[in-house]
């Protein structure tokens, strides 16, 4: 009977200092005098400075933590670590039934008090377990996340410049907190030249959604390798400092998620406060979609923005016959011509992208029913249209649309081909997307000579946006 009081005595003592730390989790992180600042891997107290980012052991996922990787859990998950504790408390209350019942009561358990005891000890410690691996999840998305923010990148300086790049590396920490976002792209040549297309495509929307683009060749390549944008892509495109540094982290990506190939294209991106909007490898991050969801435009977009202006003489002749048709197409929707609309698209072939959807199980609506009264949007304005051609047969061009009687706008996409130099341009393939700063895309639109299919917005996990950081 001392032994088991003693024991009790022991449990309780141990209990009091679980909800002493529960108690700590709970305290607020900073006080007077102290400063943390995100992205920052120093923490200035008392006028003293050290290093926040040193690594701390943690009880509850068995190793090294960064500092301020807690710091952040500890201040974006208070309940967390307390359900953790409550969980441990009530797995070593229930195992140890038996002995508290011969101390307090000084009666032996019964069978069936101890048979429930111990399936709620053992329903505890599945919950404890449970809680520990999301805790250790978060971590270690955070862990990616600040290690990332400490690779450093030369930031483009405008087209006019002597030097594509300025002369001070920066790191991606400052970047963020200058309220840009960043979106890296690590691959071979060829992967980084079919991936940059579409930023040459929606450049000037990756501008006006203030996004860094950084290109990372794993082979030792250049800009000058699987650069074909010129000038168009100074504005957007950043320079990485240590290319060895980059692929380092994103071989450590990979690893936690058994990447096959080592070689194969890869990418993550961040917001403002240093968060992963998403990640993946395998295939090129899909821009437009991404540009509907998460990388919306930070100023609100205007009816009266001019086109873009040509860079060469050569390019303005192609660039504004492409314009001429994407007028003619908008005209033609608008005003419900269905010639019209015959004649943009008549030498046109079907868009795969529009097969997709209907090979899984999408519906598609014809011109007919598109251009009918009600349905077409009438009275639409558009504004900043930009081209990029691709070869003499195949153009890319975008533009924004600002339907009549909302505020909302939208983003298009179109895709244009020729047989030869001398025929007129063609609409291969049409796309839009709700695009404006104060809210998300629910849905996107493709079109193409049949007519047009919706795609709505779901859990594609083929390019889930948290694939590898998270």
């Amino acid at each position: 009977m001392a032994n088991n009081r003693i024991l009790f005595r022991k449990l309780l003592c141990f209990m009091y200092l679980c909800t002493w730390e529960c108690r700590a989790f709970m305290a607020p992180l900073s006080s007077t005098g102290n400063m943390v600042r995100q992205g920052s891997t120093k923490i200035h107290s008392s006028g003293n400075a050290f290093d926040i980012s040193k690594p701390t052991f943690d009880l509850y996922t068995l190793r090294n933590i960064r500092g301020d990787a807690l710091v952040r859990y500890n201040s974006l998950n208070q309940s967390e670590p307390l359900r953790i504790n409550l969980y441990l408390l009530l797995t070593l209350s229930s195992f140890s039934y038996s002995a508290v019942c011969e101390a307090v009561v000084g009666e032996p358990a019964t069978l069936t008090g101890t048979a429930l005891s111990t399936l709620v000890g053992i329903f505890g410690v599945y919950r404890f377990v449970r809680e520990c691996g999301r805790r250790s999840s978060k971590l270690n998305r955070m862990e990616k996340e600040l290690n990332a923010q400490g690779l450093t990148i030369r930031l483009p300086t405008n087209q006019f410049a002597d030097r594509p790049y300025e002369s001070n590396a920066v790191n991606l920490g400052s970047v963020l907190r200058s309220n840009r976002r960043v979106l890296a792209i690590c691959g071979t040549s060829s992967q980084l030249r079919e991936a940059l297309l579409d930023v040459q495509i929606l450049r000037r929307r990756l501008k006006q959604a203030s996004v860094i683009i950084v290109a990372v060749p794993t082979d030792g390549s250049s800009a000058s390798d699987w650069e074909d944008g010129g000038l168009e892509l100074r504005s957007v495109l950043a320079e990485t400092h240590n290319t060895k540094e980059w692929v380092d982290y994103f071989q450590s990506l990979g690893s936690n998620e058994s990447v096959e190939n080592d070689s194969q294209l890869s990418w993550f991106g961040l917001t403002y406060s240093g968060k992963s909007f998403g990640s993946g490898s395998g295939r090129p991050p899909r821009l437009l979609e991404m540009l509907g969801q998460t990388l919306l435009p930070v100023e609100p977009l205007d009816e009266d923005d001019d086109n873009e202006s040509y860079s060469s003489a050569k390019d303005e002749v192609t660039k504004k016959a492409i314009i001429a048709a994407q007028k003619q197409f908008y005209d033609a929707l608008t005003n419900g011509d269905d010639l019209g609309m015959t004649e943009v698209f008549k030498t046109s072939t079907n868009a795969p992208e529009v097969d997709e959807v209907l090979e899984n199980g999408g519906r598609i609506d014809t011109w007919n029913k598109c251009l009918e009264e009600g349905a077409r949007p009438a009275g639409m304005k558009i504004s900043g249209s930009d081209v990029h051609l691709v070869s003499d047969t195949e153009g890319y061009s975008t533009v924004i649309e600002f339907p009549a009687d909302t505020d909302s706008t939208l983003l298009a996409v179109q895709r244009w081909g020729r047989k030869n130099t001398v025929d007129d341009w063609k609409i291969d393939l049409h796309q839009t997307i709700p695009w404006s700063p104060a809210s998300k895309a629910g849905g996107t639109l493709r079109c193409d000579c049949r007519g047009c299919t919706a795609l709505t917005r779901g859990p594609d996990r083929r390019w889930n946006f948290r694939g590898m950081i998270d």
